[in-house]
């Protein structure tokens, strides 16, 4: 079970499109829908104008108050195929009253439609979001708590837990259906190549899955804004907005910006400085491949980036970031820090090392402070171990030195 959440300011154009107006003078054996269920609204269906009475039922609560946006609710409830023979008219209906009253939709005008113009059991559940009180049904904006009483509700009844857009089988759909599917998949596929930075780029990869993307602009000389983006494959189109939030034109301008902006830091990430061999454009260190004759391992290497002191046979090798140079030493710079012995000045210095100094007590760490002198020409990691293989529980201060 899915429940898709959509909201509009027309309830008119919502009851026409659930009961399908187009379809009037088509035969009744083409009908597709079927009211199941309502509460507060007069139908007369058939009669001249029925639609219009029903729909002004269903927004009379909205009258009493202040406007809000997008006063008519729209819930459409979507279940597996493997559940068709379950979903009867009543089941289907105890269903939706179940999550009506779970999302708070009570006190208030509604109607539940059934349709059949799709392989999947589903209806549509249209309602004002103002209650008979005057009050605002706030929780059926919450797609948070939407999924998890469609969770709770497929659990409970032992009903096929629904399935996104992007894993379903196109070939068991029709119509504009498979066509707007079809498109969410191919633009999803497309978003998700990183590589794709600009709207051009985005445009033709989906152009070589046959789908065509064009921008609606509306206004005209300095007034002409980007309103929305058509997609179309084959002969159904469709806006921004039904194929989804993260292809519309603002947010395809944000993700495109920040991928552009991430692909520059990148960039200078990885781009030596021209002016200073060692260092990238964006200030970072490059570690040296070799020093006197020894290679430096991809480990050392490593390190060093990170603000480590690494040993090279008998000399010390740091990055120095106030000169933006490597730095060189006989002896382990940790040991003459102000900070105290083993707490490195450059940031990003191995924080294990800091964290053991640190947990030691002041006694232990005067000891360590000795320690360290007499054997400076171990590694920080090797000082380490030496000291908690010398001292045993070291952390205990009534231990005997």
């Amino acid at each position: 079970m899915i429940g898709k959440i959509s909201h509009g300011n027309s309830f008119s154009d919502c009851l026409d499109y659930l009961t399908r107006v187009k379809q009037d003078r088509q035969p009744p054996e083409k009908r597709v829908w079927n009211i199941i269920d309502s509460d507060g609204v007069r139908l007369n269906i058939g009669e001249d104008g029925w639609r219009k009475m029903a729909a002004s039922d269903v927004e009379r609560p909205t009258l009493t108050r202040s406007k809000i946006k997008d006063p008519c609710g729209h819930i459409s409830l979507g279940f597996s195929p493997n559940d068709s023979n379950r979903m009867t008219d009543d089941f289907m209906l105890r269903i939706a009253h179940e999550y009506m009253e779970k999302m708070d939709i009570t006190d208030t005008p509604y109607i539940i439609v059934r349709h059949t113009d799709k392989e999947h059991p589903h209806c549509h559940i249209m309602f004002s979001r103002v209650n008979y009180n005057g009050k605002i049904i706030k929780p059926v904006t919450n797609l948070y708590r939407n999924k998890a009483v469609c969770a709770d509700i497929t659990k409970r009844h032992n009903l096929t837990m629904g399935t996104d857009s992007l894993s379903l089988d196109t070939s068991k759909l029709r119509g504009a259906e498979r066509s707007r599917v079809e498109i969410i998949q191919a633009a999803t596929e497309v978003l998700r190549d990183v590589t794709i930075t600009d709207w051009p780029m985005f445009r033709k990869a989906l152009a070589r899955r046959g789908i065509i993307a064009n921008a609606l602009f509306s206004g005209e000389g300095d007034e002409r804004k980007l309103k929305t983006i058509i997609y179309k494959k084959g002969r159904h189109s469709f806006v921004a907005s039904k194929i989804g939030k993260s292809f519309t034109p603002s947010a395809l301008v944000r993700e495109f910006k920040f991928r552009s902006e991430q692909a520059e830091q990148q960039k200078m990430a990885n781009t030596p400085d021209p002016a200073n061999r060692w260092v990238h454009i964006d200030g970072t260190p490059i570690a040296p491949t070799e020093f006197g004759g020894i290679q430096i391992t991809p480990e050392q290497q490593q390190d060093y980036i990170k603000g480590r002191t690494i040993r090279v046979n008998d000399a010390y090798i740091w990055f120095d970031y106030e000169t933006k140079q490597p730095q060189v030493s006989r002896f382990n710079p940790d040991m003459f820090s102000d900070r105290g012995c083993g707490l490195p000045l450059s940031p990003g210095a191995d924080p294990e090392y800091a964290a053991f100094y640190g947990d030691l007590s002041e006694q232990f760490r005067q000891e360590f402070r000795r320690f360290r002198k007499r054997h400076p020409s171990l590694t920080n990691s090797e000082a380490m171990q030496l000291f908690k293989a010398n001292y045993g529980n070291f952390r205990h201060i009534g231990h005997r030195l």
